[in-house]
């Protein structure tokens, strides 16, 4: 394998979800590539972001709120890490879907894994995280929303399920 790909949500099934990337990531002896998306309370407009967890402030995008948050970010997962360091950080600002996919097609990873908050949830504003799923073409592995033993995969990661260190009865298969 070739790299893992987290998608990084701020919740109890975004820590389910690092939990698994880096499982597998060490497994393999892989690079754990972690994403964490700026969000905007606008669908298209990019240059507005929340800066709070609770979603309430908004400021506009500067070089020194990037820096602030990519700071934040690798602080955050630091301890969580260990003794693990084949690890990069993107702090991202565009569309989720367009970034994980150029991401993908460049080879920085394998298998993607997002935190799967709750059915039907949004994902980068214009699409639910299921449809995003489905229509991704590399493996992707949503964990949760209940359980951090609840995996949903897509139909490239059932083909190589053996290699994800997933119990077939903990595989779900997603829905639309």
């Amino acid at each position: 394998m070739n790299g893992i790909g987290l998608c990084a949500i701020f919740s109890r099934q975004g820590d389910w979800a690092f939990d698994y990337a880096l499982r597998l990531a060490r497994h393999h002896k892989t690079k754990l590539n972690i994403f964490h998306f700026l969000e905007s309370p606008y669908m298209l407009r990019r240059d507005i972001v929340f800066v709070d967890a609770e979603k309430t402030e908004t400021a506009a995008v500067t070089s020194q709120l990037v820096d602030r948050k990519d700071r934040e970010m690798r602080e955050m997962f630091d301890s969580k890490l260990g003794d693990y360091v084949d690890v990069g950080f993107r702090l991202c600002e565009g569309s989720n879907e367009i970034e994980l996919r150029k991401c993908f097609r460049k080879g920085e990873y394998e298998v993607l894994v997002v935190a799967y908050d709750q059915k039907g949830a949004d994902f980068g504003g214009t699409t639910t995280i299921e449809e995003f799923a489905l229509r991704f073409k590399g493996p992707v592995v949503l964990v949760g929303p209940d359980s951090h033993d609840s995996f949903y995969l897509n139909h490239a990661a059932e083909m190589m399920i053996d290699d994800l260190l997933i119990p077939r009865e903990k595989v779900n298969k997603i829905a639309a």
